[in-house]
């Protein structure tokens, strides 16, 4: 039994690595991620957005502003996609590179998959995240 009184089912490891496939599945039910970057002071900042994918690339809208710059200043990003739901937990990161959509039909391809921002403020700037590496976790609530 664990600390709840629940008994615990052996078969069932506490953290279960995720296949590419999995971590998709996550990404592509998720439209709220956190992303990282590394700002001009040299920490990390963390930003919540809202995200659209093509199961190959994941996207994203954005103001002008320190996300954007610190995203011009240093391609490389973290995205972070967590869920949890019943008796498990899962977590992805996803090391990307990030590029600022320029071309008309980059912009209008990413239209296409209903990339809307939550908030009523103007985010003219497309951003494309290409991964280079993911990892994944499920975890066997307690």
């Amino acid at each position: 039994m664990n600390i709840q009184g629940k008994k615990v089912t052996e078969q069932e490891p506490v953290v279960t690595v995720l296949t590419e496939e999995q971590m998709w599945e996550l990404i592509e039910g998720t439209r709220f991620a956190r992303l990282g970057t590394v700002g001009e002071d040299g920490y990390v900042h963390i930003t919540p957005l809202n995200i659209v994918t093509d199961g190959v690339r994941i996207f994203f809208r954005t103001a002008s502003g320190s996300k954007l710059t610190q995203l011009l200043m240093n391609e490389k990003v973290t995205v972070q996609f967590d869920r949890a739901e019943g008796s498990h937990a899962y977590s992805v990161n996803v090391f990307a590179t990030a590029r600022l959509l320029t071309e008309t039909r980059e912009i209008d391809y990413v239209g296409k998959l209903n990339l809307e921002p939550w908030l009523d403020t103007e985010k003219l700037e497309f951003v494309e995240l290409t991964p280079q590496k993911m990892t994944g976790r499920r975890f066997r609530l307690g």
